[in-house]
């Protein structure tokens, strides 16, 4: 289960407490997503409106709430202009509302990308940087690690190896020099021929 892994971290960063000032931010951005079932909804509203279903990549403005309806989803979202603050969200047995202002109050994590260059960041030399997912992605760093649930900003070794779930899900990579690529599952593959630009899957799925 995800909970038991989410203690778990292998990206550049620890987990620490932080706050993010709503007065920083116009909203939050989700940059993670999974439901693992059929039955999952996370969504959003503003006042009495109805609600819609959170995209990856949405920005939901500061006066609004979200709903986790089951303990199987979860959600990554960062601050608007604040991309190394991640907020994870649990769904738990019981639906949870959330006002976006009480969750940039929260707790969050801090995460580091490389940054876009003609040339590598050595910080990440031979590592690529979780920017979105969507679905379950596992990942293993080598033959003698447990698997973990991929989530937004982790390093990936290029000695390790991806396994992209669900049909059209998909996870979004960052090279050392800062430019991004697309993978579509469902997949597994070795990080290297990411970097090498295999063309990984019958379907065109790497995108540069």
């Amino acid at each position: 289960m995800r909970k038991a892994l989410v203690a778990v971290l292998f990206a550049l960063a620890c987990t620490i407490p932080q706050t993010v000032s709503a007065a920083d931010a116009k909203g939050i951005v989700c940059v993670g997503l999974f439901s693992e079932t059929s039955d999952g909804n996370i969504g959003w509203r503003v006042g009495k409106a109805d609600w819609k279903p959170v995209a990856l990549g949405e920005t939901v403005p500061l006066n609004a709430e979200i709903r986790i309806s089951i303990e199987q989803d979860w959600i990554e979202f960062v601050a608007s202009g604040v991309p190394n603050k991640v907020f994870d969200l649990e769904g738990s047995d019981k639906e949870q509302i959330l006002k976006v202002a009480d969750i940039l109050k929260g707790k969050s994590r801090t995460v580091a990308f490389p940054k876009k260059s003609d040339s590598t960041d050595p910080a990440f030399k031979d590592k690529l940087v979780v920017t979105k997912v969507w679905g379950r992605q596992v990942y293993r760093a080598n033959r003698d690690t447990p698997d973990h649930d991929i989530q937004y900003g982790d390093l990936i070794d290029i000695q390790g190896k991806v396994r992209i779930i669900g049909i059209n899900n998909t996870l979004t990579l960052m090279f050392p020099n800062g430019a991004e690529t697309t993978v579509v599952g469902p997949l597994s593959f070795e990080v290297q021929k990411v970097f090498s630009g295999t063309n990984l899957y019958k379907y065109l799925n790497v995108t540069k």
